[in-house]
């Protein structure tokens, strides 16, 4: 049996698990995507979802857009919790729901996996019979990372992307030497790849040196996100398949990038 590797010092910030649907809106060309109207089909999704996702543990609801603000499709406007952890958490809004994973409780996909597919199958179940949407619109998985002093043995951020994870950022001639302190170079790169064998599939890798929330350093955060496009059935399944498939991809580009530091992050070899 293929042993799973997970980190003691994994160095992941936040998983996202998305899907998004088509959702009507107004407004002008260019302007927010304002949702066109209240929608009691929504509304009853939404009172059914509460209900399951109580039933699995999600007893905390949150809603995040206030009464008196316009909602805009496709950003999150109610988040489902567990009473005692910050993770995992639920979002539902008019066309997007999400499940978030991360430290402390996250130790590998294998073990989120069938949490996500129960909040799916929640989803799914609870739809109203014979209304929008018909089908998904997108399907999509996102790991953010941050690397700290420790997880960088201390080297700068440039230094690290070049040297650690083996990614080159190529500059003319001459044009890094006019840098006063190599320490304070702040890299950034954005590449996005189409998938091989899968038209509608496409990955997009970032890596920059920057802040997260409050902390106070400038570490390296790397940002890996799998989506899929086009007409996806609204069901458990055909939702799973892409997000596997996605979550092998990410899982293998990550392993190759922080072969150089495995050690500092202590693995765990589990059966």
């Amino acid at each position: 049996m293929e042993q799973t590797v997970t980190y003691n010092k994994a160095p992941l910030v936040e998983l996202i698990v998305e899907v998004q649907w088509p959702v009507a809106t107004i407004g002008t060309t260019g302007g927010p995507p304002i949702v066109g109207g209240q929608s009691a089909a929504f509304d009853l999704w939404f009172q059914r979802l509460t209900e399951r996702l109580r039933a699995q543990g999600f007893h905390n609801l949150e809603r995040l857009v206030p009464h008196d603000m316009f909602l805009l499709a496709h950003q999150p406007l109610y988040r489902y919790s567990l009473a005692e952890d910050r993770f995992p958490i639920v979002q539902l809004g008019h066309g997007i729901f999400t499940v978030n994973a991360g430290p402390p409780n996250y130790r590998s996909w294998a073990a989120l996996r069938p949490q996500v597919e129960k909040a799916f199958a929640a989803l799914v179940d609870t739809k109203p019979t014979d209304e929008p949407p018909t089908t998904f619109s997108r399907v999509a998985l996102r790991y953010i990372d941050l690397f700290d002093t420790e997880l960088r043995a201390g080297a700068s951020n440039y230094a690290f992307i070049r040297d650690d994870l083996g990614i080159s950022i190529g500059l003319p001639d001459g044009l890094i030497e006019l840098a006063s302190d190599a320490g304070r170079i702040y890299p950034t790169l954005a590449v996005q790849l189409p998938i091989d064998g899968d038209q509608n599939a496409n990955m997009t890798f970032q890596v920059a040196a920057g802040r997260l929330g409050n902390r106070s350093s400038t570490d390296t955060v790397m940002d890996m996100s799998y989506v899929v496009s086009g007409n996806i059935p609204v069901a458990t399944a055909a939702v799973l398949a892409p997000l596997d498939a996605a979550h092998t991809a990410i899982h293998s580009w990550f392993e190759k990038l922080t072969s150089n530091i495995r050690d500092r992050m202590d693995p765990i070899r589990q059966a």
